[in-house]
């Protein structure tokens, strides 16, 4: 199934944002702040189908929309 969840969606960025501080804190890799807009916008993707992976393997608990 391809993923269903916007690049737009603010969970997909607070998660992007979430794996570079990871990877920053470990790796000392740069942090999103010191990424370059292509570099962010480069990361959306990923976050986005790891949320959706996490959502279809019930880790992550979506409320019914309007509730």
């Amino acid at each position: 199934m391809l993923p269903q969840i916007p690049l737009d969606d603010p969970r997909v960025l607070a998660l992007a944002k979430a794996r570079q501080q990871f990877a920053h804190d470990c790796s000392h890799l740069p942090t999103w702040e010191e990424l370059t807009e292509d570099e962010q916008a480069d990361g959306l993707p990923d976050a986005r189908n790891y949320l959706e992976a996490a959502i279809n393997a019930g880790f992550v608990i979506v409320a019914p929309a309007g509730g």
